[in-house]
């Protein structure tokens, strides 16, 4: 008998079924990222009370960029997170492990193999120190920055997820991942609510829907007017300086939460005395402009003290 051959392999039907799974593959991510980008976009205007009006289709693009940006500061936040909390693991393990030796039992869990390294380990304490720093020391110099909050909430998610994924028990157990996931997007949700971080913020900061803080808001001289008399009717003190040779106002007291998307534009007050207090005020598109970059060197001109009255000659 002839040996058994292996038929040849149709080069064309294997591109083109390489080809199928490729379209499939980018038809499913861009639903799943229009998807996320609507959930975020949702979310973003449900906290800042906004409504955008006059969307194209191709905002459909913005939404993309705004699950992108979105997931590419959470995926980095968190893995700094879980690489902070390493050496806190291996610690716990450690300790663990003692209290069962000195019992007489064996071992309970040990680091995954992956990172289960003393150079890993070293290092993850040195960049647990910076961090450490700054959730101690360091606190948020604008109201919506919020950025205390957001590093608080990438170490509470990255020690968690560092808890589940990287400790191996000692006694082979069947994982349930169904369980784990649903853990996982309890506790995040849970820091969620309890640390407001500032990630849509963030990504739309990175977006250029939104101004950072300490950026410059210009706006016309006609819209400067309405908002300042908006501010002065809600009790929110807000510095507006004219732009030398020009018609246009400028301060840094105030955000563009909303602007370049849609028809208009959406601005939050913020008062100079009390960040706490502001107004959010809806304005045209075309009468603000945001001056990105924080070193500008716009400055208000210093308040000339008004003369004594009632002085004796």
């Amino acid at each position: 008998m002839e040996p058994n051959k292996k038929e040849p392999v149709d080069a064309m039907k294997l591109i083109k079924s390489l080809v199928d799974v490729i379209q499939a593959f980018f038809a499913t991510a861009w639903k799943a990222v229009l998807i996320l980008g609507g959930v975020i976009l949702v979310a973003y205007c449900y906290f800042e009370s906004i409504v955008p009006e006059g969307l194209s289709l191709g905002d459909a693009f913005f939404l993309a960029s705004a699950a992108f940006s979105f997931t590419c500061i959470a995926v980095i936040g968190v893995s700094f997170g879980v690489f902070a909390a390493l050496w806190a693991l291996k610690l716990l393990v450690l300790a663990n492990n003692l209290r069962l030796k000195r019992r007489g039992q064996p071992p309970g869990s040990s680091l995954h193999p992956a990172v289960d390294n003393r150079s890993r380990v070293f290092m993850s304490f040195l960049v647990a120190l910076p961090l450490a720093y700054l959730l101690i020391f360091v606190r948020d110099q604008a109201p919506d920055a919020r950025m205390h909050a957001t590093l608080m909430f990438f170490a509470a998610v990255g020690a968690i997820t560092a808890i589940l994924l990287l400790i191996v028990p000692a006694k082979a157990q069947q994982a349930n991942h169904r369980l784990t996931v649903s853990f996982l997007a309890m506790a995040v949700f849970g820091i969620l609510v309890a640390t407001r971080p500032a990630i849509l913020n963030l990504a739309m900061v990175n977006l250029g829907v939104r101004s950072a803080p300490g950026q410059v808001v210009l706006f016309s001289d006609a819209e400067h007017t309405q908002l300042a008399a908006i501010a002065a009717v809600s009790g929110v003190k807000v510095e507006f300086c004219k732009l030398p040779t020009t018609d246009k106002w400028g301060t840094r007291d105030a955000r563009a939460v909303w602007h370049g998307v849609g028809g208009s534009s959406y601005v939050r007050l913020f008062d100079e005395t009390n960040g706490s207090r502001d107004v959010l005020v809806r304005a045209n598109r075309a009468d603000v402009e945001v001056v990105r970059g924080e070193r500008t060197g716009f400055d208000c001109p210093p308040k000339v003290a008004a003369s004594s009255h009632g002085k004796s000659s």
